[in-house]
């Protein structure tokens, strides 16, 4: 990733770069727990069953977070709230690796879940301190830590725990956020925020903001379409790799890494956005990420597999980039409000997509999850036709 370009000098690489990096840790330790699952049934006496509300607690309150905390980026000073947010996020992640038991390893994680959003703090920011022409790239090289820190999250663990326990990794995420609260409290600005009003009024503008924003509603749709594909299928890939090749979590986890290719590529979608525009971008985006799934479908072989991820990744990632950097050009003085609209609607479609890919896997294993995913595509499409004309119509 090239961080240079997407600068000027009110953001230089070297912060961008710890911004970045800032997002891939909070969002990473949402996502520890999926390998560790059956550890801590065992540790603790539960049910697998019991154990995966771990991570039901880690989303929620991740979703939670971003309704409620989002927000405050347009009241309160975006930089303290980073800070408050990362420093939260420290303590509770200590707080994780002395849980004595099942109940307040849950607790934590929900906790926990909802102070990670400080990265969904740092990307409005980010968009303040570049110029129009640089958004793009900038979401782009911000959005490839977050989808570094999904992505790459299972396999770390998975190794950790491993080597040295789940405890030791959640003590060690613990120290790398202190570490990045003290590197951020020194690299970045301070953005006094221009809005003056109360807390409940300004929850009550987020309704006002859908009804005036129509672009809104198309943007957040089809990431919310988009990341509804992504969860379908990480969420059944585990089985089809036990159910076809005879493989575990571990091979599944791996595929993670050829994500990270999609990954890496971000801030060229993002510097495609800002050349041709968002439109442009979605449209290949969408077309790459059916191409990818066509292949997976046609071609369900290991190599098929992983060209197929290349390509449903870098599709996802490239719309998340595009849609993102438009939604939050929309209403300049509202970008935290706009991206809890953005980033609520993208979670609830990730919820969605994980329920309705394992039904889909359950009646009609891989060919139900390619026919929903490829669905699901056809629609965002629809949903972008619309949208661009609307984008013709309106002023």
């Amino acid at each position: 990733m090239h961080a240079e370009s997407a600068t000027t000098s009110t953001l230089p690489p070297r912060t961008l770069w710890l911004m970045a990096i800032a997002c891939t840790a909070c969002v990473a330790n949402i996502y520890y727990n999926q390998p560790l699952l059956g550890d801590f049934a065992r540790q603790f006496g539960a049910t697998p069953l019991q154990a995966s509300w771990v991570a039901t607690a880690a989303q929620a309150g991740y979703g939670t977070g971003m309704l409620f905390f989002l927000p405050l980026g347009d009241l309160v000073e975006r930089r303290r709230l980073i800070l408050i947010l990362i420093s939260a996020c420290a303590l509770l992640l200590i707080g994780i690796a002395a849980a004595p038991s099942l109940p307040l390893l849950i607790l934590g994680h929900f906790l926990m879940g909802a102070a990670a959003v400080g990265a969904q703090v740092i990307i409005p920011l980010a968009t303040d301190l570049v110029p129009t022409q640089a958004r793009g790239r900038t979401v782009g090289f911000l959005m490839g830590g977050v989808l570094c820190g999904i992505l790459l999250a299972r396999t770390l663990a998975g190794f950790v725990n491993e080597w040295i326990g789940w405890r030791a990794l959640y003590g060690g995420a613990a120290v790398v956020m202190i570490a990045l609260a003290f590197g951020l409290r020194t690299r970045l600005p301070h953005r006094p925020p221009d809005l003056r009003m109360s807390y409940p009024r300004l929850m009550g503008t987020l309704f006002h903001l859908l009804r005036t924003q129509p672009r809104l509603w198309s943007s957040a749709g089809i990431s919310g379409l988009s990341f509804a594909n992504f969860m379908a299928f990480w969420t059944t890939l585990s089985f089809l790799m036990m159910d076809r090749f005879h493989l575990g979590a571990s091979q599944a986890g791996l595929f993670g890494l050829i994500g990270l290719a999609g990954a890496l590529c971000a801030p060229w979608a993002g510097r495609l956005s800002d050349w041709k525009g968002s439109a442009f971008t979605v449209a290949m985006a969408l077309v790459a990420s059916l191409a990818g799934f066509g292949v997976m479908w046609i071609w369900l072989t290991i190599p098929g597999l992983v060209i197929g991820v290349f390509f449903m990744d870098l599709g996802v990632q490239s719309i998340q980039v595009a849609e993102q950097s438009k939604a939050l050009s929309l209403v300049p003085e509202a970008k935290s409000r706009l991206n809890t609209i953005y980033m609520v609607t993208r979670f609830i479609g990730a919820a969605f997509g994980s329920f309705v890919g394992s039904a889909a896997w359950s009646h009609w294993q891989w060919n139900g999850v390619c026919v929903l995913t490829m669905a699901l595509t056809f629609t965002a499409m629809i949903i972008h036709c619309i949208g661009v004309r609307l984008d013709r119509t309106m002023p």
